[in-house]
């Protein structure tokens, strides 16, 4: 086995590639990464490969940002925000899987991305938002790599019955209150649609998504999504994007633009707009009752909804899963193994905080984290 660097995602096949990437790695796939390479340019990429050139395993690389989000900069487990460090997995992904587990290959890759992230006087690697078993076995390649619990996905079952299998499976004090919402927001002259992202709806998507983001720490450019857009485009991805639609008075008001892989639903970009709008509902509408409705008849049945509102997605169904940063310094640890303890157990305990009585909302997962 041998491991070298490749200037981008387009040198690697793409069916060697995504052979490796397991069903809910979506944004670990090579047409997400080929979209981030036509929109933000190539970001290096490690692989491991058997003798005869088979690919083994990968290893995406970026240079990480700190911005308003507030995503990427880790209070808690990164030891200083001002570091430099390399960053593992898909640029800007809150949901990154491993592509090949096998320990060998892992620690082949870890080794690799130390010694270029010590050429470059880096203070060493983190590779964010891992669920529970890649972030465990990425942890377990390397003696000096540790596991921190950081944040959590919010997945929303789909049941084959759709919206009214969902709720009927609610307590009865949720399920009034889902019934009220969507009365309310119809009352308010809410109109939603399901559809597939069709290029007559980018415009009106990147101007309704870049006020989100403007609202939440991103950049009020909207050349930044139509670089996004173009460059998905460009890769073959919108041909499986979905849009959740909300409009009043005949005017696009919101939108939740999602991609389906296999029988998965992956949420990314939702917008508002707060130029011309107070919100009537649309939010939770969007994320959560137009694709209950909607995915089950396209045969999807989990919907990944990221790494936000995760009280009021868990009242609307969602169950929280693990998600994890794995640390590796160029030398020595970041802390103890009993502070790397502590600190999980205490993220289990603070994670269950947030959804009290509510055991359901909470994968099994959490467990291996301590209590």
């Amino acid at each position: 086995m041998s491991t070298r660097v490749v200037p981008g995602i387009t040198d690697v096949p793409g069916g060697a590639w995504d052979r490796l990437v397991g069903p809910d790695g979506f944004y670990t796939t090579h047409r997400w990464l080929h979209g981030l390479h036509h929109a933000f340019g190539p970001d290096r990429v490690l692989v491991a490969e058997d003798r005869d050139g088979g690919l083994l395993g990968g290893l995406p690389t970026w240079p990480g940002e700190h911005d308003g989000s507030g995503l990427f900069d880790l209070p808690g487990v990164l030891p200083a925000a001002t570091a430099d460090w390399l960053w593992l997995g898909a640029r800007r992904a809150t949901r990154n899987e491993l592509v090949g587990r096998a320990r060998p290959v892992l620690r082949a890759l870890l080794d690799h991305a130390l010694a270029l992230a010590r050429e470059e006087g880096r203070a060493g690697l983190v590779m964010p938002y891992l669920p529970t078993r890649h972030a465990l076995l990425l942890a377990a390649a390397h003696p000096r790599a540790q596991a921190l619990l950081h944040s959590a996905d919010a997945v929303l079952p789909i049941p084959p019955g759709g919206l009214e299998a969902h709720l009927a499976a609610l307590p009865r004090r949720d399920r009034g209150r889902r019934r009220w919402e969507e009365r309310a927001a119809r009352d308010a002259g809410v109109e939603v649609d399901w559809r597939p992202f069709t290029p007559d709806l980018e415009a009106d998507a990147v101007r309704l998504i870049t006020q989100n983001r403007s609202r939440h720490g991103g950049t009020a450019d909207e050349g930044w999504m139509r670089r996004v857009f173009a460059g998905q485009r460009a890769a073959g991805l919108l041909a499986d994007a979905h849009a959740c639609v909300a409009t009043r008075d005949g005017r696009p008001r919101a939108i939740l633009v999602c991609y389906g892989r296999g029988d998965r639903l992956h949420a990314r970009y939702f917008g508002f707009d707060y130029a011309r709008s107070r919100p009537a509902g649309e939010y939770f509408l969007l994320w959560h009752q137009v694709p209950l409705r909607h995915a089950a008849e396209a045969g999807f049945r989990r919907c990944h909804l990221g790494v936000s509102a995760w009280r009021g997605k868990v009242r609307r169904g969602a169950v929280l899963s693990p998600l994890a940063a794995v640390v590796l310094p160029l030398d020595g640890l970041t802390r103890t193994a009993r502070r790397a303890a502590e600190h999980n157990a205490g993220a289990v305990r603070a994670w269950r905080a947030l959804a009290p009585g509510r055991p359901g909302a909470y994968s099994p997962e959490w467990d291996l984290w301590g209590r």
